[in-house]
C-alpha cells in the first residue's frame, strides 16, 4: 500500500479540527500508535520508507481504516503485504548499511513507488552481493529484473552500435543510443558500474561530447532516463555524484571481525583458517561471499560475472568450452595460465575455488563454473578465443575451433594453408564452416575438409561429400576442376574405373592449360592430382609403364608427398625395389598420414622380399604413426593385420594372433556401421594362416567361411571383393593342406608320401583357382598381387601333391615365375623338398637346389642396400632339408645342425627342424641308435623311438 498517498487523501477529506493535535497529522498518528501499544517511532518509517514490523504496520492500518470510515473515503482493501523476506546472511552479518539498502529498496518496489537508489563504496564493499540478493528476491516475487554489469570495455555488453564518426559528439551519441536500447520498459533495473568503464575505447561522455566519470554517466544516461514506473538500483565504485537525484547509501567493507565470523559460520572453518582467508581476500565482501557460497554451490552466473577475478576465470573457460574442449579432459596448466594471464594457483581463493585439479594433473571446472558458461556473451569470450588461437600450448583442434568460434574465416583458412596436417581437426567444424560467406576462404576450408577425408579414403563421408559439392558450385573454373578430380579419386577408390575416367574427361578438367597452372594454385593442384589418378588407373590395368610416366610427370611433383608415395607404389609393383624404397623413404615425417602409409608399404616390400624382421620394424612404426595422425580405424587395422603376418613369418604365432584380434576390434562385426564388408573380411582372411600356425584348423576354416560370407554379401568395391574372395579360398585350401599334413602351418613343412582326403580337397580348391579360364567380365587384368598369389598357390599345390613327378612340374612353373631372389629361393627349396620325399631318394639333385637356395638367401640378407635378417622360416626349411639330404653322415650332420640352430632368429623353428631331422635319422640311417650314442643322447631301446629321443633331447626346456 502507498501509505503516503493514502494519508494525503484522508487528510484532504477530514473536517477542520479544534486546538491541539490535528487529526491525521504525524504527531496525532504517533499518539494513536502509542495508545494501541505499537511503536510511535515507526510511523515515519512506514509512511515514507515502507519499513516496519508487521505488528506496527497492522496497527497503523487499523488507525487509517477508522479515519477512512469517518470520511467515507475508500481504503485499499488488499491485505497488508506479507512480511519482507529475511535479510540474507551476507548482509545480516556484514553491516547495517547493506541491510538498510536491501530493505529500503525492496520495500519501495513492493509498495509500487518505483524507487531509485544509489549505493557507493570502494571495491569489495559489497555492492555486487547486494545487487545479487536484490535480484534473487525480486525474481522470486515475479518482478522482471534486468541486470547490467558495466566494467572495462562495455560496448559488447550494451551491444552498442559503432559510432557514426570519430568526433566526441559522435562517440557520445553512440553511447547514449546504447544506453537507451538497454533500458527496460517495466520492472527493475539493477546496474553496477566500475571506475574503468569505456565504450568503444572512449571514456563515458555526456551528450555534446564532455567526458565524465562512469558514475555520473550512469546517473545521467540510465537512472534519469528510465521510463516512469521502473525501479533503479545503481551501484557505483568510489563516491556517488555530488548532484545525485536520489538517495545515496554508502557501503563499507566488513570489519576483520565481521569477515572472520562470517566465514567461520558459513564454511565451518576454525578461526585460524578463517583469518587466513580474510587476509587473502582483503576483507573484500564480494570475494568472501562468493567463496562462502561456492561451498554449497549456491552461486548464480551473475555472481561469477560480477567479480573481476571470477569473471576472468568464467570467460576464459567458457572460451575453452566454445572451442570444443572435451568435457572430461583437464585443461593443461600452461594453457589455462596463458588465458588467465598467470598460473591458476595464483588466483585469489574465491576464483581458485572454481577450479578442480592441480598444476600437475590439469584443471577442470567446478559445477557452478560450467553452469555459468551459457551466460557468457560471445563478445566477452572473443579475447580469450584469440589468446587460445595463439597459445603455444593449444592443440591444433582447439586453435582451429577458436578461430571458427570467432568467425575469423580468413585466419582459419590461412592457418590450414600453413599447417596442412591440422586439417584433420576441421571436419567436426564443417557445419560452422559451411555457413561462412561464399568466397576464397570458404573454398579453402572446404578443400581442406575434402582433402582430409580423401586422404583417409572416406570419400562417402557425408561432410566430405557436402564440402565437395560446395566446391562444385563455385563460379571459378579451377575450383570446379579440382573438385572433379576428387570425384574421380572417389570413383577409383570404389572400383568404378569408368566413372573415374568420365570425371577426368570432363571439360572442367581437360580445359586446364599450362598457362592457367602457372597462375592458379587450384589448377596446379588439380593437374597434379589428375596425373596421380591417371597413374592409379594405369596401375590397376597393369600398365606400369604408363603409370610410371604419369607419376613421373614434373607437374605431378606438385602433389608433394602424395606423388612420392605413388611413385614408390608403382616402382614396387614394377619390381624396381631400390627405386621404390627410395621414393617411400622420401615421404617426409612432416606429413604424418602419408609417412605412415609409406612405412606400411616399406614393411610390405620387406615382407615380399623375405625380410620379415625389417618388415616388422617398419610396420610397427607405421602403426604408431597412423594412430598419431588420426588415421581411420580401417587403415590402422590393415597395418595391424600386416604386422600380424610379419610376426607369423617370424614364428611368433601367439603374438600374431593378439595383434590380429586388435585389428578385428577396430572393425567390429556390426553391419549397420560397416555396409562395406571387405575390410573385416580381409582381416578375417589374414587371420586364417595365423590360426593354422597355432594348429587351430577348425577355427581357421570357420573364420574363412565367415570372411567369404561377408565378401559375397558386399556390394562395395567389387574388384577388391573378388580378389579377396580368391585369396580367402586359397587360405581354405591351406587349412586342408595343413590338416592333411598333420601339423601346424609353420616351417619346416614336408610334402606327403601318400594321399589324404584333406589333401585331395586342398588340391581341388587350388586347381580351381589355378584354372586358366578367362576372367569374369569387369575383373581387373592380372597385376602384381595376382602374380604373387598365383606363385604362392603353385608352391602350395606342389606341397599337397603326393605324386613326385607332378609336384616337380608345379615347382618348375613356380620357378619360371620367380621375380626376385626370395621367390627363387622358395621355389628351389620346394624343388629340393619334392626330390627328398620317400625313404629311398638320393639327395644329390636336392643338394644342388639347396646350395642355390642358400646362395639366394644370402642375397636376401643383403638386399635393398642394407643388411636384413632373411626369412627365418625359409632358413629353417633349408636346414631341415639339408639335414635330410645328408643324414647318412650321422653325427657330423647333427653336430652341424645344432650349431646352425643356435641363431636367435631360428628359436621358434628349432622344434620343427629337429622333428624333421629326427624322422629322417630314424627312417634313413642304417644305425640311428649308434648316432644317438655318438651324440650323447639318452636312449632306451624298446622304450622310446629314436626320433622321439633326439627331438626331446633338443626340445626347449618348458
Amino acid at each position: 500500500m502507498d501509505w503516503k498517498a493514502v494519508l494525503a487523501d484522508l487528510r484532504a477529506h477530514l473536517p477542520p479540527g479544534g486546538g491541539g493535535q490535528a487529526r491525521g497529522s504525524l504527531r496525532w498518528l504517533e499518539t494513536q500508535m502509542r495508545g494501541s501499544g505499537a511503536s510511535p517511532s515507526s510511523v515515519r518509517n512506514i509512511i515514507y520508507r515502507d519499513i516496519g514490523t508487521p505488528a506496527d504496520r497492522a496497527a497503523l492500518r487499523a488507525i487509517l481504516t477508522e479515519l477512512a470510515r469517518e470520511t467515507g473515503r475508500p481504503l485499499p482493501d488488499s491485505p497488508d503485504p506479507a512480511a519482507p523476506p529475511p535479510v540474507p546472511d551476507e548482509l545480516d552479518l556484514l553491516g547495517r548499511s547493506k541491510k538498510r539498502a536491501y530493505r529500503q529498496f525492496l520495500a519501495g518496489v513492493r509498495a509500487g513507488r518505483a524507487p531509485k537508489l544509489i549505493v557507493c563504496g570502494r571495491a569489495g564493499a559489497g555492492k555486487t552481493v547486494l545487487l545479487s540478493h536484490v535480484a534473487r528476491t525480486l525474481a522470486a516475487q515475479g518482478v522482471p529484473v534486468r541486470q547490467l554489469f558495466l566494467s572495462g570495455e562495455a560496448a559488447g555488453t550494451l551491444q552498442a552500435p559503432a559510432p557514426a564518426g570519430s568526433s566526441f559528439a559522435a562517440l557520445a551519441q553512440a553511447q547514449l543510443d546504447a544506453a537507451r536500447q538497454v533500458l527496460p520498459v517495466s520492472g527493475t533495473l539493477l546496474v553496477r558500474v566500475t571506475h574503468d568503464l569505456t565504450l568503444h575505447g572512449s571514456p563515458p561522455r555526456l551528450p555534446g561530447g564532455q567526458p565524465v566519470d562512469p558514475a555520473t554517466w550512469a546517473v545521467k544516461t540510465l537512472l534519469e532516463r528510465v521510463p516512469a514506473g521502473v525501479s533503479v538500483l545503481l551501484a557505483v565504485e568510489g563516491d556517488a555524484p555530488a548532484d545525485a537525484p536520489c538517495e545515496v547509501i554508502e557501503l563499507r567493507p566488513p570489519t576483520t571481525a565481521e569477515a572472520r565470523e562470517y566465514l567461520m559460520t558459513r564454511l565451518g572453518v576454525p578461526r585460524a583458517e578463517a583469518e587466513r582467508l580474510v587476509r587473502e581476500t582483503g576483507r573484500h565482501l564480494d570475494r568472501l561471499t562468493l567463496l562462502a557460497s561456492l561451498s554449497g554451490d549456491d552461486v548464480s552466473p551473475a555472481d561469477l560475472l560480477g567479480d573481476p577475478d571470477s569473471r576472468r576465470v568464467t570467460e576464459a573457460t567458457a572460451a575453452l568450452h566454445a572451442a570444443g574442449w572435451p568435457a572430461l579432459t583437464p585443461w593443461p596448466d600452461a594453457l589455462l595460465g596463458t588465458l588467465l594471464g598467470g598460473p591458476p594457483t595464483a588466483l585469489p581463493p574465491h576464483a581458485r575455488a572454481l577450479l578442480r585439479g592441480s598444476a600437475e594433473l590439469g584443471w577442470q571446472p567446478a559445477p557452478v563454473l560450467s553452469a555459468a558458461w551459457p551466460a557468457v556473451a560471445r563478445a566477452a569470450q572473443a579475447p580469450f578465443l584469440r589468446a587460445l588461437a595463439a597459445a603455444p600450448a593449444a592443440t591444433g583442434l582447439h586453435r582451429l575451433a577458436a578461430l571458427a568460434a570467432l568467425n575469423d574465416w580468413t585466419a582459419l583458412a590461412a592457418h590450414v594453408s600453413a599447417h596442412p596436417d591440422d586439417i584433420r581437426h576441421l571436419p567436426p567444424l564443417w557445419p560452422a564452416l559451411r555457413a561462412a560467406p561464399t568466397g576464397p576462404d570458404r573454398e579453402t576450408l572446404a578443400r581442406a575438409v575434402v582433402t582430409h577425408h580423401a586422404g583417409r579414403g572416406e570419400y562417402n563421408e557425408p561432410r566430405a561429400r557436402d564440402a565437395l559439392f560446395t566446391l562444385m558450385e563455385s563460379s571459378r573454373d579451377p575450383v570446379r576442376a579440382w573438385a572433379r578430380v576428387k570425384l574421380a579419386e572417389s570413383s577409383l577408390e570404389s572400383g568404378n574405373m569408368d566413372a573415374a575416367r568420365t570425371q577426368l574427361d570432363h571439360p572442367d578438367v581437360t580445359g586446364m592449360t599450362a598457362q592457367m597452372a602457372g597462375l592458379d594454385p587450384w589448377t596446379v593442384a588439380a593437374q597434379a592430382d589428375a596425373l596421380l589418378v591417371q597413374a592409379a588407373l594405369a596401375r590397376w590395368q597393369g600398365d606400369l609403364e604408363t603409370a610410371t610416366r604419369a607419376a613421373s610427370d614434373p607437374r605431378a611433383a606438385h602433389g608433394g608427398p602424395r606423388a612420392l608415395l605413388w611413385r614408390g607404389l608403382i616402382a614396387k609393383d614394377a619390381g624396381r625395389w631400390p627405386e621404390a624404397l627410395a621414393a617411400l623413404r622420401a615421404v617426409p615425417d612432416s606429413s604424418p598420414l602419408l609417412s605412415a602409409r609409406a612405412r606400411y608399404q616399406q614393411g610390405d616390400l620387406h615382407l615380399r622380399l623375405g625380410q620379415p624382421a625389417a618388415a616388422l620394424d617398419a610396420l610397427l612404426d607405421a602403426a604408431r604413426r597412423m594412430e598419431a595422425a588420426g588415421g581411420s580405424a580401417e587403415e590402422v587395422s590393415r597395418i595391424l593385420a600386416r604386422t600380424a603376418t610379419a610376426l607369423r613369418r617370424l614364428g611368433r604365432a601367439d603374438d600374431a594372433w593378439t595383434q590380429l584380434k586388435g585389428a578385428l576390434d577396430l572393425v567390429p562385426a556390426d553391419e549397420r556401421r560397416h555396409v562395406d564388408g571387405v575390410p573385416r573380411a580381409r582381416l578375417l582372411s589374414e587371420g586364417v594362416p595365423i590360426l593354422l600356425a597355432l594348429g587351430r584348423h577348425d577355427d581357421a576354416l570357420a573364420q574363412a567361411v565367415r570372411a567369404l560370407d561377408l565378401l559375397r554379401r558386399s556390394d562395395a568395391r567389387p574388384v577388391e571383393a573378388r580378389y579377396r574372395e580368391r585369396r580367402t579360398r586359397y587360405r581354405v585350401a591351406l587349412a586342408y593342406l595343413s590338416r592333411g599334413l598333420g601339423r601346424p602351418y609353420l616351417q619346416p613343412l614336408r610334402g606327403p608320401s601318400r594321399d589324404h582326403p584333406d589333401l585331395a580337397q586342398a588340391r581341388a580348391i587350388l586347381d580351381d583357382l589355378l584354372n586358366p579360364a578367362l576372367p569374369l567380365p569387369g575383373t581387373a587384368p592380372r597385376g602384381d598381387r595376382e602374380s604373387i598369389l598365383h606363385f604362392d598357390m603353385l608352391l602350395s599345390r606342389a606341397l599337397a601333391e603326393p605324386d613326385g613327378a607332378a609336384a616337380l612340374r608345379l615347382t618348375g612353373r613356380a620357378l619360371d615365375m620367380a621375380a626376385h631372389a626370395y621367390e627363387e629361393a622358395q621355389a628351389r627349396a620346394m624343388c629340393a623338398e619334392v626330390q627328398l620325399r620317400g625313404p629311398d631318394t638320393q639327395g644329390g639333385a636336392a643338394l644342388a637346389d639347396l646350395n642355390r637356395a642358400h646362395a639366394l638367401l644370402r642375397r636376401v640378407h643383403s638386399g635393398l642396400g642394407g643388411t636384413h635378417t632373411p626369412d627365418p622360416g625359409l632358413h629353417a626349411q633349408l636346414l631341415a632339408l639339408e639335414a635330410r639330404a645328408s643324414i647318412l653322415e650321422g653325427a657330423s650332420t647333427l653336430h652341424w645342425l645344432a650349431e646352425e640352430l643356435r641363431a636367435p632368429a631360428l628359436a621358434a623353428f628349432r622344434g620343427g627342424v629337429w622333428r624333421e631331422a629326427a624322422q629322417a635319422l630314424e627312417a634313413l640311417h642304417p644305425d640311428p641308435a649308434a648316432v644317438l650314442r655318438d651324440l650323447g643322447v639318452p636312449f632306451q631301446a624298446g622304450l622310446t623311438r629314436v626320433s622321439d629321443a633326439l627331438r626331446l633331447h633338443h626340445a626347449d626346456p618348458a
